[in-house]
């Protein structure tokens, strides 16, 4: 039974919702799921934050819109099915072998991404860093998801399965990582606003097709992370 929600944050509550529905198979792969009206019925809240859960569900390759309305199940990996691992499960030098890895993979990505993303992938790219923006509205809201989504949809825009799939099989590392970093930002503005400055300059090269740039600007981004993971190690 769909549980009824609060307005706070009900866009969260909503997608935890969903997905464990999905997972569970209340909404089976190849099936559409209730429409926005429907749904927004039946957790009792308006289809605003309806459009947002279902934003998110597309954005991580859970569900897929139709032509004409709705949307359906994909046959999709299991990404959020897990709770973000906890900091102390990753080994300090595994964290700091993954950083290094994603600065690698994802500088690649973030350059071929600026000439090869079509206008779709930079709609995705947009509306993540939208979503993640927003965590910053919110000081009890790590946005660890949505920075993973984010860092999806440019690999999603590179059109190179393989940096997607090496991705989606480590996301559960990945999410530990960025739930440690980002827990850190809580209650400092400025450092979220830095992050978020450096998102945007990220977009904005892949917008403006300026493939060395966003490369360098994801490289910048990543290299920032682990420095200051570094920082707080030695404190």
């Amino acid at each position: 039974m769909i549980k009824k929600v609060m307005r706070q944050k009900a866009a969260h509550q909503i997608l935890a919702q969903l997905k464990e529905k999905i997972h569970d198979g209340t909404y089976r792969v190849g099936e559409r799921l209730p429409s926005e009206n429907q749904l927004a019925q039946a957790f009792g809240v308006s289809r605003v934050p309806i459009r947002e859960a279902l934003s998110m569900l597309a954005l991580s390759g859970i569900v897929s819109s139709r032509q004409g309305g709705g949307h359906t199940v994909e046959n999709h990996s299991l990404l959020s099915k897990y709770e973000p691992l906890e900091m102390e499960v990753i080994g300090r030098e595994e964290a700091y072998a993954l950083l290094e890895m994603r600065e690698i993979l994802e500088k690649e990505a973030a350059a071929l991404a600026a000439v090869r993303r079509s206008e779709e992938d930079l709609a995705r790219i947009e509306l993540a860093l939208e979503d993640f923006k927003r965590t910053a509205e919110e000081q009890d809201l790590i946005g660890h998801e949505q920075d993973y989504l984010f860092h999806r949809a440019i690999m999603l825009a590179s059109h190179n399965p393989f940096l997607v799939q090496v991705l989606d099989n480590m996301h559960e590392l990945y999410l530990g990582v960025l739930t440690y970093s980002l827990k850190k930002n809580l209650g400092n503005p400025e450092e979220r606003q830095r992050v978020i400055d450096e998102h945007e300059q990220i977009v904005n090269a892949i917008r403006q097709g300026e493939e060395q740039l966003a490369g360098i600007n994801m490289r910048r981004h990543l290299s920032n992370v682990k420095e200051k993971l570094d920082r707080l190690n030695k404190q």
